[in-house]
Formats: C-alpha cells, sequence, structure tokens
C-alpha cells in the first residue's frame, strides 16, 4: 500500500510528502499482509520519500520511548519489558499497552532513527502556518486512551494552535474512514470532530483541524491525502 501511495504521489506531482506517523504497529485482527509486512521496509520508504516524519504510538512503542504526556499514567522503567497482561493492570486503562502489536523486523539502526523522532513539527508553507502531528495536544502521539469526543477536549490544542499562530493542523491516528473536520466556533454540545464522506474539501481561511483517513486503514479502506497550499484545498486518493 505504501509503495502504491507513493507511486500515486509522483504521479500527482506532490512536492513534499509528509508522514504523519505509525511505520510500525502490526495486529493481525485488524490488517491483512502478515506474511510480506516489514515494518523495516516501510520505515526506509518513508525516509526516503517523506521531507518530514512524526511519530506515532506504535513506532514508539516499537522504539522503546516514553511519550511526553501520559495522561497522569507513572510509567515504570521497565514498561517495555513487562508481559503484556502486567502492562494491563499497571496502566488501569489509561495508555495503550499493545497487546495486539505482532514482533516486528526494526534493526538497531531503525530503532535509534525512531527514537529520534519529534512529536510535532510546526512549519510555515505559502505564509500559512501548519501544524503535523499523530494526534491532539497534548498527547501529540496519541500513546493514552483519551478520547476527542466534545469541543472542550480540544482546548489545549487550539490554545496551542493560537500562540503558534497555526491555520491549519494535521492530524491521523483516529482510523476514520472519511476526512474529519474540527472548528473553533462549534457548538460546546456538539461532536468535536465532524466526518465528512468526500473526497475533495475546500479548507478556507479559518483555523482548522483536520483529521485524515489512513494508508493503513482497518477492513481494506486504504487513502493518501493531497493538500495544495496554492488553492488550499484536500484531495483524498483511494490506494488499492
Amino acid at each position: 500500500m505504501l509503495q502504491a501511495a507513493l507511486k500515486l504521489a509522483s504521479l500527482h506531482h506532490c512536492d513534499e510528502l509528509v508522514c504523519l506517523g505509525d511505520m510500525a504497529g502490526f495486529d493481525q485482527r485488524f490488517y491483512r499482509y502478515s506474511s510480506t509486512r516489514s515494518a523495516s521496509k516501510c520505515l526506509a520508504l518513508v525516509r526516503s520519500n517523506c521531507r518530514w516524519i512524526v511519530a506515532g504510538n506504535h513506532d514508539q512503542h516499537a522504539a522503546g520511548v516514553f511519550p511526553t504526556y501520559s495522561n497522569g499514567f507513572a510509567y515504570p522503567e521497565n514498561w517495555f519489558d513487562l508481559q503484556n497482561e502486567d502492562r494491563k493492570n499497571l496502566s488501569r486503562g489509561r495508555v495503550w499497552c499493545y497487546e495486539g502489536d505482532e514482533p516486528n523486523d526494526l534493526g538497531l539502526n531503525d530503532l535509534l532513527f525512531m527514537r529520534k523522532l519529534p512529536e510535532y513539527i510546526i512549519l510555515t508553507i505559502n505564509d500559512i502556518t501548519c501544524l503535523f502531528s499523530h494526534y491532539i495536544y497534548p498527547d501529540f502521539t496519541g500513546s493514552t486512551t483519551r478520547d476527542i469526543k466534545r469541543p472542550i477536549h480540544l482546548k489545549e490544542h487550539w490554545d496551542l494552535m493560537n500562540i503558534h499562530n497555526v491555520t491549519l493542523s494535521f492530524c491521523g491516528h483516529f482510523h476514520n474512514f472519511f476526512t474529519g473536520f474540527a472548528y473553533q466556533r462549534s457548538l460546546p454540545f456538539s461532536k468535536a470532530i465532524h466526518s465528512i464522506p468526500h473526497n475533495s474539501f475546500n479548507m478556507g481561511n479559518e483555523k482548522v483541524i483536520i483529521v485524515l483517513p489512513p494508508l493503513a486503514g482497518e477492513k481494506g479502506r486504504t487513502s493518501f491525502s493531497i493538500i495544495d497550499m496554492n488553492s488550499l484545498k484536500i484531495n483524498i486518493v483511494t490506494v488499492g
């Protein structure tokens, strides 16, 4: 899927590529291609094609990195050496324990690279400041079970966007089939993220948090996103 997406990105003349994390992590309950999977090869493709890469929760777990935000949970030093059941008992549902992840083929150089990945990136493109992350601040990597249901759950993320004058915030992690949007003007008791079943969107000039559908989609639904920073449009391209 990643190879196919990279070919399509080239055909669509994409100038730069961004990876929003989770290059590692394979759960046979959700994904196919068990016999041909390779986190190491995926990482190599991402490294050789993407200008910007941020860490996802599965990446940090595979690399043995503690996330910056832990939802009040104090990770024990031997966390990554514990058995799945012990991690679940200790975490009490506050952080993900990755009990479904299969062993990966990441080598030492892969792990060293992943340990240095930033949790988020802020950059300015065509005078528009963008934030790229795997999930929502303060849980940029999505390592906790903190759920985003109501607009109040996005307050800290909006505050961060306002401090850094960010207009467009892009993240993944949700595994939604469709692109999701959040606006500061949302009513307090409405949904935080509104998914829209279309393949083309105008972003406009308003501050917005955009949840992009994943390339590693569950149940075989996969896509990647093309963001035109001149016309401020998003196009969702189906892969496979």
